[in-house]
């Protein structure tokens, strides 16, 4: 896809969900909690993706490590 089409997607998509609320306008509390639970999975997807260093140096750290207080793992 082109990167000129882009906007027209998320306009696209943007309208469909703005339809889709209207019409489950009655199940009003459903259609909150699902919203709410989607905006959290995005909150973390953008601070991991946003994260300054891999995970993996974390978890090849070991007890021995921080007993010592090495600071190079944090």
């Amino acid at each position: 896809m082109s990167l000129a089409l882009v906007p027209v997607a998320e306009a696209a998509l943007f309208t469909l969900g703005c339809m889709a609320i209207h019409a489950l306008r009655r199940h009003a509390d459903a259609v909150t909690a699902m919203l709410a639970g989607l905006a959290t999975l995005l909150v973390l997807m953008v601070g991991i993706a946003c994260a300054p260093e891999p995970l993996a140096k974390y978890q090849a750290a070991n007890a021995i490590d921080y007993a010592r207080g090495d600071l190079a793992i944090y």
